[in-house]
This record gives C-alpha cells, sequence and structure tokens, in this order.
C-alpha cells in the first residue's frame, strides 16, 4: 500500500547500470558508479524546491515523501546527500527498506564499504524478512569488499538468499562468483571443491549477462570484467576450469577489453583492476590477464591495418599488368 516499497528492488548495485526508480526518474543501479563532480551549488535549487513542496515539518512527511527527497540528490550525482537524506527518513521510518538500500547503494557507491555493511546489516535486522533480494545482494557485495566485517561464509548464505528470492539476477550472480571464487583462492581440499563446483554453477547461469557489456556503460563493463578475470584466472590455474569443461568463455576477456578500449581508452589496466576487483588477492592475476590481452589485441589490430595494404597494393598492381 506504501508506494515506498516499489522501489525497494530498484535500488540495487552493480545490480554495479541505469534503471527507473519509479517514475521520479534514472538512478545508476549497478555497484562500483563512476564519479562525475557535480556543483552542489546548483544541486540545492531542485531539491530545495521540493522540500518546500513537502512541507517544512518533517516529522509529517511519509515514507515515500523521504524517498523522494533522497532520490533527487541521487538524480544529481550528489552521494553524500542522499545518504544523508535517506539517514534523516530512517529516524522517523526505521523500517523503510526502500531507504536502507538507497543508503547502502551510495554508500558503496562511495567506496565506504565497512559502513555499507553495518548499515545494510542494520536495516537487515530492522526490515526483518526483505520483500526482495537486493538487501542481501548489496549486503554481501559489500561484505567481500570488506572482509574485516563479514565472513565469506556470510557473504555466501547473503547472495544465495537474494537468488533464491530474485533468480537469475545478473548483479546477484556476479556477486555469487566472487564470493566462490575468493572461498575456493582461500581453501583446501572438499572446501575448495565446493566452491569451485557452485561457481562453474553460477558461471552457466550468468552466461546470458556476458552481452550487457555491450552497452558501453562503465560499471556494466567493470562487471563483466570481473566475471572474466574470474574465468580466465581459473582457466589458467586449472585448466578447462577443474576439467569440468573447456573453457567456453575465453574470447569474453578480449570482447570486453576490446570495448574498453575503444570506450575508455585512457583507463589504466591498474586503475581497471582496483575497480572491478573485490578480492585483494586476484589484483595481480588481473593486471596480468588484461596486459595479456591488450598485448595480443594490439597485435591483431597491426595485422588487420597492414591487410588492407597489401590488398590495394595487390590490386594496384593487377591494373597495371592489364593496363599493359
Amino acid at each position: 500500500t506504501n508506494p515506498a516499497t516499489v522501489a525497494v528492488a530498484t535500488v540495487s548495485v552493480f545490480a554495479i547500470s541505469a534503471a527507473a526508480i519509479f517514475a521520479l526518474g534514472s538512478c545508476p543501479t549497478k555497484r562500483g558508479c563512476h564519479m562525475v563532480k557535480v556543483n552542489h551549488r546548483a544541486q540545492d535549487v531542485p531539491c530545495d524546491n521540493l522540500r518546500q513542496q513537502l512541507g517544512h515539518n518533517k516529522a509529517t512527511w511519509s515514507e515515500f515523501d523521504w524517498f523522494q527527497y533522497a532520490t533527487c540528490f541521487d538524480q544529481h550525482n550528489d552521494s553524500r546527500r542522499v545518504i544523508e537524506a535517506s539517514s534523516q527518513g530512517i529516524g522517523y521510518y526505521p523500517r523503510s527498506e526502500a531507504l536502507y538500500n538507497l543508503k547502502g547503494y551510495h554508500l558503496i557507491k562511495l567506496r565506504r564499504y565497512e559502513e555499507a555493511v553495518k548499515s545494510l546489516d542494520e536495516g537487515m535486522r530492522r526490515v526483518g524478512v526483505p520483500s526482495s533480494g537486493t538487501m542481501p545482494n548489496n549486503l554481501a557485495w559489500a561484505g567481500v569488499w570488506a572482509p574485516r566485517e563479514m565472513t565469506l561464509d556470510r557473504a555466501r548464505a547473503l547472495y544465495q538468499e537474494s537468488l533464491r528470492v530474485e533468480s537469475g539476477v545478473c548483479e546477484t550472480l556476479h556477486t555469487g562468483l566472487w564470493v566462490e571464487y575468493a572461498i575456493a583462492k582461500r581453501s583446501r581440499g572438499i572446501e575448495r571443491a565446493v566452491a569451485l563446483k557452485r561457481l562453474n554453477t553460477l558461471r552457466m547461469q550468468y552466461e546470458p549477462c556476458h552481452n550487457r557489456y555491450q552497452s558501453g556503460e562503465w560499471n556494466t563493463l567493470v562487471e563483466v570484467l570481473g566475471a572474466a578475470v574470474i574465468f580466465e584466472d581459473l582457466e589458467q590455474e586449472l585448466g578447462g576450469f577443474h576439467g569440468a569443461y573447456a573453457n567456453p568463455d575465453a574470447s569474453l576477456i578480449k570482447d570486453v577489453s576490446r570495448e574498453l578500449r575503444k570506450k575508455y581508452r585512457g583507463a589504466s589496466i591498474d586503475a581497471l583492476c582496483r575497480e572491478s576487483m573485490p578480492v585483494a588477492d586476484a589484483h595481480h592475476a588481473c593486471v596480468k590477464i588484461i596486459d595479456n590481452t591488450v598485448t595480443q589485441l594490439r597485435v591483431q589490430e597491426k595485422v588487420q591495418k597492414k591487410r588492407p595494404c597489401r590488398r590495394r597494393h595487390q590490386q594496384r598492381t593487377l591494373i597495371e599488368i592489364n593496363a599493359r
């Protein structure tokens, strides 16, 4: 009955791409957003106008009013004020799933992962049973980035809970890939085998998500790049992914790297890996894999540039011969 509940599922990280929140406008809903510097003075006007429309007595605002107000700052890429407005709204509506999701998402967006874990954890306790898979997924994702705040076992339970509520969500599958990858890297024996098996299942479920990188949107590219690095790293380490299959995703790392070079050519490999690797141990492998991939792409580009030249030369030679 409360319109704010409709927004609960829309504020999802990586969940890091653009999607509509209500009919209020677009809001980035993927993890690890590329931040844009904005003029805060220019932002004050539209949100102040909204605040005046809602009334000066904030104690009379509904949960939806608070969500509208916080979303106004979201639309102007002002994460700090989104967090402030959401926090104030939570003070009046301590069980608001929508406001906790919005606040948690923007804490992740600002890379304040420890705070995101604490806030979303509090939200999970107060909300009880979430109405969507967004909150447990965002909490699990923040936890992977902040390992001191959350065990991998709990992160696994959270992403699995999210998938039970909403199966096939690309962002949640991506979270699961990283959780299982981290567990596989840090364990041995049966525990490692179980993680690899679950990772393989998630990999197959994630296949329909591969082509999303073609949008050229930064967050989606970074997401799919992270998944491609996982697949490539395990392929190199285990050979055919623990002997389960010949890696069908072998071209994915090239496809994503090619798109990144086309759309974000100035981005450094180190920066890309910092953006897409929540597991610190994977950073070195990421840099090595992408560096090798980019080198291969450059070689291919040079070969492709030379081939047309040869054809033109051959064509001219044939024309000259015919003229004689």
